[in-house]
């Protein structure tokens, strides 16, 4: 018991010590800079150096412009310091003279009419409301407290200038400099004498009557400058004007990318100089608004385009150019949204990346031949997925050159298989897809087919790391006060031989003719490499692709989800695709580079081979070191597109040409416009009846002879077979436009 007091009288004998080193402790402790540091309100900056649109701060929720206490024209100084603290230059953060003479006078008065509190009290108010007491006494001795370690930690004159930038003033605005803007129209530096007291006077008279703003701005003006000044009314008219302030541009373009800068860094403050181009904005807007007047009658109420802008040099960043996310901020169709950051259904816009992961990981080239035939794949609780394509037809063995420029979805729903639903959908989030946050398997392979989803931002940075050798980089949008601001991290997703492949495959004009015709919104007089998707039932029509300078993306559709009438990527979003990336390239004639490990060879179409006497081929990028398997022979000439080959030419489909397309004419009668067909029979094969041919589909019919015929033109791909015994033996193919 007797040990117990010992203790207990020690340990109160120590309260006084713990104390005082508690008290040393909080007033040496640091700072925190962000309270006092806080630039106040953000202003968005375009890459041109515009205004775009200026943010309350999140703290205060008052709009203030930081200055450096050296921009401050030295009257303010002096008129500040003269009405609020004349002895701010030599006490310890509070003022005992003025503390008395303020209590005498609430004495006297019976009521509080002074405080009698400091700059460095004052700033205490604004920057630590939130950690202050309640009660009225115990909050004057805690910012007695603060203000003692504002003085210990900070010297006066970052005392001075974070007070003049945050005190409160009227309309909502934060410190001396956004004041002045706000009342006076002008920068802190280019207000006059009069203006300065004015705002001086602001400072404990921000919300009083004309009459006590006259007498406080009578009595401060005799201070100052020991003279009276005669009529007040221009400055009357300013402080207490009624007219509202606009902190943001209702015609701008940009209204979407404010937002979404504001979302990305949360916690910025100051200045933020971005690398949105306002004039781009505004121009690619105007190209919106018109295509979308030819694209409404078909149920197409929306747009969002992304412009990205790739390195140039070593050392650069991918920066983000234009961002559009709908066709019109104010439109009460769900205008606000911002479509280029949504998650809509992705189409065929992921099949580059399963293609090349298989490049790299598998060793296929664009010259592998892959088979476009019915596939079944077990998927969970036992079922099997079958992909279709989008013509509902399987073109048989091709090569990946052609299954990727024209879109199957077969092959590439085998080619994930392949590789692994699992594998693909790690390569995928490492391409910048997060969003996708359910187990591999909830997406199955249909992954690939953009089940999962995509926004169109995501999809332009992961098609710039094809467009940058492989290199998937952060896409820098601009750099406030605490540095840049960048989305994501580098990643290395292909080789750079396998990005060069890809994009020779997504240049390749000829190459995807076969599926989008020989007029299309893919093709332009220099090098553009391009994708389309087109989501389940047309809900999401999308196109991207890249020039060596710029990364494009368009995505059109319904915010609601509702569905568009046949609208296409390569249809809808194409043609605005077309026009914006004329409109980034400008006189340019943009072309890829072949590296200098790259020769270019004539690859067989239907074997994979390098091309023999009579072949239809593609030009392939291979390796100086890379070897084929050898040299096609057994393909006659008859193309990519034969069944099986005959040997000797015994059957031949001589018209339509392989490929040909046809454009109808609105203002000629159709019976006017029919096809001629012409199929050769060798004589030598006589006219047993074993041979027949078929046209779309339709019924066989026996083939005796060289047939001479015309049929109606029927809009799309367009297909004629030979059959000898009933197996095919020649097959060919023709567009109607």
């Amino acid at each position: 018991m007797v040990k117990i007091k010992i203790i207990l009288r020690a340990g109160v004998r120590l309260i006084p010590l713990l104390v005082i080193v508690a008290l040393i402790i909080f007033l040496i402790w640091p700072l925190s800079s962000h309270r006092l540091g806080n630039k106040g309100s953000i202003r968005v900056f375009s890459q041109e150096g515009f205004l775009l649109r200026e943010f309350s701060s999140p703290l205060s929720g008052a709009y203030g412009l930081w200055q450096d206490l050296d921009r401050f024209p030295e009257f303010i100084i002096r008129t500040v310091v003269t009405a609020e603290d004349k002895r701010f230059f030599y006490h310890p953060g509070f003022d005992p003279l003025a503390m008395m003479r303020s209590a005498y006078l609430n004495i006297r008065e019976g009521e509080i009419i002074s405080g009698g509190s400091t700059i460095t009290q004052q700033l205490v108010r604004v920057t630590y409301d939130d950690v202050l007491p309640a009660n009225r006494y115990a909050k004057k001795f805690a910012e007695i407290l603060f203000a003692f370690r504002l003085e210990v930690n900070s010297s006066k004159n970052e005392i001075l200038e974070a007070y003049l930038n945050r005190v409160p003033m009227k309309f909502n605005q934060s410190g001396l400099p956004a004041g002045a803007r706000r009342i006076f129209g002008r920068d802190i530096e280019l207000i006059s004498e009069r203006e300065g007291i004015a705002l001086a006077v602001l400072i404990r008279e921000n919300q009083s009557s004309k009459e006590n703003f006259e007498k406080r701005f009578a009595s401060l003006m005799m201070k100052v400058s020991g003279k009276e000044d005669g009529d007040l009314s221009d400055i009357i008219e300013k402080v207490f004007s009624t007219e509202k302030s606009n902190y943001r541009d209702s015609l701008s373009k940009t209204l979407h990318f404010e937002d979404f800068i504001k979302s990305v860094k949360v916690s910025a403050s100051g200045d933020i100089n971005t690398t949105i181009s306002g004039n781009l904005n505004n121009e690619i807007s105007e190209i919106i608004s018109a295509e979308l007047k030819f694209l409404q009658p078909h149920k197409v109420e929306n747009c969002s385009v992304i412009v990205l802008k790739l390195p140039e040099k070593k050392g650069e960043e991918l920066k983000l150019a234009a961002m559009i996310g709908s066709e019109n901020f104010h439109s009460s169709l769900s205008g606000q949204v911002n479509g280029s950051v949504a998650i809509r259904q992705a189409g065929s816009t992921l099949k580059p990346f399963v293609y090349g992961y298989a490049m790299d990981h598998l060793g296929l080239r664009s010259y592998s031949i892959i088979n476009d035939e019915p596939i079944a794949i077990s998927i969970k609780e036992g079922g099997t997925y079958s992909p279709k394509n989008n013509d509902l037809k399987f073109w048989g063995s091709l090569t990946l050159r052609e299954a990727l420029a024209c879109s199957r979805n077969v092959p590439a729903v085998y080619m994930v298989n392949r590789i692994g639903v699992n594998q693909f959908y790690k390569f995928l989030n490492i391409s910048g897809f997060t969003h996708l946050d359910r187990e591999p398997s909830f997406y199955g392979p249909g992954i690939v087919l953009g089940t999962g989803g995509a926004s169109l931002l995501q999809l332009c940075r992961a098609y710039s790391a094809i467009a940058s050798g492989g290199n998937l980089y952060p896409l820098y949008i601009g750099k406030d006060s605490d540095g840049d601001i960048v989305l994501g991290k580098r990643e290395k997703l292909f080789s750079e031989e396998s990005a060069f492949r890809l994009t020779h495959i997504l240049s390749d004009r000829e190459a995807r003719r076969r599926a989008f015709g020989t007029r299309n919104f893919l093709d332009f007089p220099f090098q553009v490499a391009s994708k389309t998707g087109t989501s389940k039932d047309c809900r999401d029509a999308w196109t991207v692709g890249f020039t060596n300078r710029y990364v494009v993306g368009v995505w059109v559709g319904n915010f609601s989800g509702e569905r568009m009438n046949n609208v296409s990527g390569a249809w809808g979003a194409g043609r605005i695709f077309q026009q914006v990336i004329r409109h980034v390239t400008g006189r340019e004639h943009p072309v890829f580079n072949i590296p200098d490990n790259f020769r270019m060879v004539k690859i067989c179409r239907a074997t994979g081979l390098e091309a023999g006497m009579g072949c239809r081929y593609f030009m392939e990028p291979l390796e100086i070191d890379e070897t084929l398997d050898g040299k096609c022979s057994g393909c006659a000439g008859s193309g990519v597109y034969a069944l099986s080959s005959i040997g000797e030419e015994e059957a031949e489909i001589v018209s339509p040409a392989m490929g040909e397309s046809f454009v109808i004419d609105p203002t000629i009668p159709l019976k006017n416009q029919q096809i001629p067909v012409v199929i050769f029979l060798s004589n030598r094969n006589g006219t047993n009846g074993n041979y027949s041919y078929s046209i779309n589909n339709n019924n066989a019919i026996p083939l005796k002879g060289t047939v001479k015929t015309v049929v109606d033109p029927v809009r799309g791909e367009n297909r004629i077979r030979i059959y000898r015994n009933g197996e095919v033996i020649k097959s060919s193919f023709f567009m109607v436009e």
